[in-house]
């Protein structure tokens, strides 16, 4: 028996209960709202749409029904809009939320895994942690796939190749200082060769590509929701995949107390390993920019509670 909760049952939050519940990787979902019946409205409409499927249970519930959960995810907060030029505007209204979150985590049973989607991503991810006080492998930010998958669209764009073709990730802050990793591209298996002037050209349509889509549609949705669902699956079916995901650094890559995107092997206990690849020198020292960026944030943050 696997059981997934998700915190937050908005478009987001109900697009990842409802590609996982599609993929039949758990036996028991339970949505959680401050909204009750935008939760029950969803878990209806999962439910139905399961009926040919499979026999999952769906459904509204509270923390006490989260119990025994083997992951939860945490999709509540405002959204990024399109007048917000960062995700770091979210902050002062997102922290409230996460805190409140986090408690009642916090007083639930078991070893379940966290799955964080508010943002600004790294930022929240960091307060779960804190907040909770669980082990620093059970508490995970889902969006280093997310830019990921954004990197290698673009690449395809621009190579003119089907995105299967080509292998590349994102790691780094989720947001202006994520890190492209360019000297680790491979397609069909080859490693590819970018100019400088590619790079900065790769690098800006990189930049915009959530905005661009937050601008036309109102919100990110069935990207984001279908690479934390793969997350997802890899911990609930103990795949050791890799994936790049916002962790809790203690010493990797020199680095501690901050979270961020790095590339990591996730299995049935979450972040089961995380991989300190050999970066540019350019890489590095975007990568510690955003890091110690991150840092400073967090500090602000705590200081202010």
């Amino acid at each position: 028996m696997r059981k997934l909760t998700v915190v937050g049952a908005g478009k987001l939050g109900s697009c990842i209960a409802y590609e996982v519940a599609n993929r039949g990787l758990v036996n028991e979902l339970v949505l959680i709202d401050l909204y009750r019946e935008l939760a029950e409205g969803n878990a209806e409409d999962i439910k139905q749409s399961l009926a040919f499927r499979n026999g999952a249970e769906v459904y509204a519930g509270d923390y006490r029904d989260a119990e025994g959960s083997d992951v939860v995810v945490i999709a509540a907060g405002k959204p990024r809009t399109p007048d917000m030029k960062s995700r770091m505007d979210l902050i002062e209204v997102n922290k409230k939320i996460i805190r409140e979150v986090a408690s009642n985590l916090k007083s639930m049973g078991g070893e379940f895994v966290v799955v964080t989607l508010t943002n600004p991503l790294d930022v929240m991810n960091y307060l779960v942690w804190r907040y909770t006080g669980f082990d620093r492998s059970r508490v995970i930010g889902s969006a280093g796939q997310l830019d990921s998958s954004r990197f290698r669209c673009v690449l395809s764009r621009r190579l003119k190749l089907s995105v299967l073709d080509i292998d590349a990730f994102v790691i780094g802050e989720h947001g202006d200082d994520q890190v492209p990793v360019f000297s680790r591209v491979k397609v069909k298996g080859k490693p590819v060769r970018f100019t400088d002037v590619e790079k900065v050209e790769i690098w800006e349509e990189l930049k915009t590509s959530a905005l661009n889509v937050i601008s036309k549609k109102g919100a990110t949705i069935f990207a984001p929701a279908n690479n934390t669902a793969n997350i997802i699956q890899s911990i609930l079916r103990d795949e050791k995949k890799l994936a790049v995901c916002s962790a809790i650094l203690d010493g990797e890559y020199g680095l501690s107390g901050v979270s961020i995107g790095v590339p990591a092997i996730l299995g049935r206990s979450g972040i089961e390993a995380i991989l300190e690849w050999r970066l540019s020198e350019d890489e590095r020292l975007r990568f510690e920019a955003g890091a110690e960026k991150l840092r400073r944030i967090i500090e602000q943050v705590i200081g202010s509670n």
